[in-house]
């Protein structure tokens, strides 16, 4: 399903936010994100992991659209983004502000 929402980047100076209707941006797709899904978020991006990424089977489990593995450049593209469309079912995946 297409989600268009805020973001959070979650990096080393993460400072504690509401990441409730939020997508997320995370580095990689390990068991170290797993408390997010603890915050009803409503999309995650992830630079690095693929389809079998332990935090790309947990957003299938909720639910949550999700691009696992989208490389740095598409990455560093959104990482100052306020508000992103994410478009799995269309491969799509964009900054709307």
């Amino acid at each position: 399903k297409q989600i268009i929402a805020p973001c959070v980047k979650l990096n080393d100076n993460y400072k504690s936010e509401d990441l409730t209707n939020k997508i997320i941006l995370i580095p990689q797709a390990d068991p170290g994100y797993d408390w997010l899904f603890g915050y009803n978020i409503v999309g995650l991006i992830t630079m690095y992991g693929g389809a079998n990424s332990h935090m790309a089977i947990r957003a299938a489990e909720f639910g949550i659209p999700a691009a696992i593995g989208v490389g740095e450049i598409i990455y560093n593209e959104l990482e100052n983004a306020v508000i992103i469309d994410l478009d799995p079912s269309n491969k799509r995946l964009s900054s709307v502000k």
